[in-house]
């Protein structure tokens, strides 16, 4: 059986159509795990209500309340309550196609596999879309500069690798799913790939963009990179540990070109130091990392791809 894990906030008027998409499934088994994290919108009568109507043997609906703040636990906790071999974490305002659980379910039943990797769009305000990053080399790169493993929507994991890995970290406010998936990386585990559809739309929302105001969380972004760079440099039998800390200073060069462009170069500073200090002795990105900082201060796109064919 998957388990379907969903938090909630303060979207009754959105959660219906995530709800109806995963009552859509053709995949039977399967359980949904929804918990409400302090709505205060009627969200929890939304909830309980689907549940009423439509929890049954093949289908079983677990509502439940996170009192204590935060997506990370309120996915922890829906971890705790679920019973599920596989998990799937999933966003309460996006939607999945009819034959999503089925199509991941197939794949991860192929071989031994401990997660399957899938492709979603992102439907933009103005209706607009554009796929998410996916790749299926280079996991470890290309999930520090893209997200591309990111263990929400479209990442399918088994438990074990999930309690492997240490679960959500609820002290990090801000590119939690974003750390997690490097620890889940950093397990070595076993990685198929659905790449046939897009089965998974993720709706931008307007209150949950956050690339236009970096400087309001500023910290919080700091202390998900550097409980990443631990996990790096905690990990075993890593063997470009030196190139992916270089490709992590460039997020870190990435972020300080945000600020700045937001106007706090203050806020940037700190940043520019500390990533300075470390590839002082590395020609290439002693002159890159400046020019790409510059160029993301700008608005300008594709610096990644930029980093990543160049530092080896």
């Amino acid at each position: 059986m998957i388990s379907v894990i969903i938090p909630v906030y303060n979207r009754a008027q959105l959660v219906a159509r995530t709800l109806q998409s995963v009552l859509a499934q053709t995949l039977r088994p399967v359980e949904v795990v929804l918990v409400d994290n302090n709505s205060t919108d009627g969200t929890l009568d939304v909830l309980q209500a689907f549940k009423q109507q439509n929890s049954n043997d093949n289908f079983k609906v677990v509502v439940a309340q996170e009192k204590r703040q935060g997506a990370a636990r309120a996915r922890n906790l829906g971890a705790d309550l679920s019973n599920g071999e596989w998990l799937l974490f999933f966003d309460s305002d996006d939607t999945m196609e009819p034959g999503m659980l089925k199509n991941y379910l197939a794949t991860a039943q192929q071989g031994n596999t401990d997660m399957v990797l899938g492709r979603a769009d992102r439907v933009n305000l103005d209706g607009s879309k554009s796929e998410k990053p996916y790749y299926k080399t280079d996991l470890i790169a290309n999930n520090i500069l893209h997200a591309s493993a990111c263990p929400l929507q479209c990442c399918l994991m088994s438990r074990t690798l999930f309690e492997q890995a240490g679960r959500w970290d609820a002290g990090l406010p801000t590119w939690n799913d974003w750390e997690l998936s490097m620890r889940l990386l950093l397990c070595a585990p076993r990685v198929a790939f659905y790449d046939k559809t897009i089965d998974v739309h993720i709706f931008l929302q307007r209150e949950s963009i956050t690339g236009t105001d970096f400087s309001s969380k500023a910290g919080t972004w700091e202390l998900a990179t550097d409980a990443v760079e631990r996990s790096l440099r905690n990990a075993s039998n890593l063997p470009d540990r030196g190139r992916l800390l270089k490709l992590l200073d460039f997020k870190r060069t990435a972020l300080a070109g945000l600020y700045i462009g937001e106007g706090r170069r203050d806020l940037a500073r700190p940043l520019i130091d500390s990533v300075h200090g470390r590839i002082k002795h590395d020609p290439v990105a002693r002159l890159l990392y400046p020019l790409l900082r510059r160029y993301v201060a700008t608005g300008l796109r594709g610096a990644s791809r930029i980093v990543k064919r160049l530092i080896k």
